[in-house]
């Protein structure tokens, strides 16, 4: 006859090997587990050093790229612009001291040497504005601005240009207005840009720059520049705010440029307070408006 308890203990005895194999092969399990997560841990580690560092080395990278560019623009710039403005001085003393013995055809091919030279002048300091906007340099002046006689001073400087394409050019604003605070220069070169980009996207019809203004204050609120001319499709709009991007960028485009005329005028809009939009339709020309900012 069998003992009951002493049964149970030969159970629990036969037991106990197995239980203690598996208690060792978890606390095993565990073990390896955490050295994994520990190893896991230190690449993760050493990658994240890794990416630190080259993060800094890029960083120093990138500073000693924009100091060699900015050290390269304003030497360029200096040597260009010597040569350059000794060949618009020259060529206006030329058109004015020689209209009474030069050709007609003479003095329409200084013409031509002049205007390319201011061209070249105006691009020049397009880049050196587009760099410095870019790193957050741009100084504005904010100064009582008439905006009246920007328009008509502006308009008046493109209308050979206009005459020459067959164009009409009207500059549709009051005697006089109320001043707005803006920077007069940094005003006058962005509605250069946009009469420039008029006048060359239009073959046929009307550049007018108009201004808008509140009827109870008279005080201008809106200046628009419009042409008849080639249009921009509805899904390019926002390319022509891309620094150096061109709709036609073939080698054989119809319309010169090199990119910089509209980004950098809403650019500078912005940096005056202002807003530069912009409505348009293929074939039947575009609507660039630009919103002064509130004077409360």
């Amino acid at each position: 006859m069998t003992i009951p308890l002493l049964d149970d203990l030969q159970v629990s005895l036969a037991i106990v090997p197995v239980v203690s194999a598996m208690a060792i092969r978890e606390l095993w399990s565990r073990f390896q587990l955490s050295a994994d997560l520990r190893a896991r841990e230190e690449r993760a580690q050493v990658a994240r050093r890794e990416a630190m560092r080259a993060m800094q080395d890029a960083l120093i990278a990138t500073k000693a790229a924009h100091k060699t560019r900015e050290e390269f623009l304003a030497r360029m710039s200096h040597e260009l612009r010597t040569p350059l403005n000794a060949v618009i001085g020259l060529s206006r003393v030329l058109e004015k001291n020689g209209a009474g013995n030069q050709r007609p055809e003479d003095l329409q091919l200084l013409g031509r040497v002049r205007a390319s030279g201011e061209l070249l002048l105006q691009l020049i300091q397009d880049v050196l504005d587009q760099s410095q906007i870019e790193r957050g340099k741009l100084a504005f002046a904010s100064t009582d601005t008439d905006v009246v006689g920007i328009a008509n001073r502006v308009v008046q400087n493109y209308r050979s240009a206009a005459i020459a394409k067959g164009l009409r050019i009207l500059s549709v604003v009051p005697a006089s207005a109320p001043t707005v605070r803006l920077d007069p220069a940094r005003f006058e070169q962005v509605l250069l840009h946009l009469v420039d980009n008029a006048v060359k996207f239009t073959v046929a019809g009307v550049v007018k720059v108009t201004l808008v203004f509140d009827v109870s204050t008279r005080r201008p609120t809106r200046m628009i520049v419009a042409d008849t001319g080639i249009g921009i499709p509805e899904e390019e709009i926002d390319r022509v705010f891309e620094p150096f991007e061109q709709l036609d960028a073939s080698p054989r485009r119809r319309y010169g440029g090199a990119g910089l005329g509209l980004p950098l005028a809403r650019e500078l809009c912005e940096g005056m307070g202002c807003r530069l939009s912009v409505e348009s339709e293929v074939g039947r020309g575009a609507r660039f408006t630009i919103c002064f900012p509130s004077s409360d």
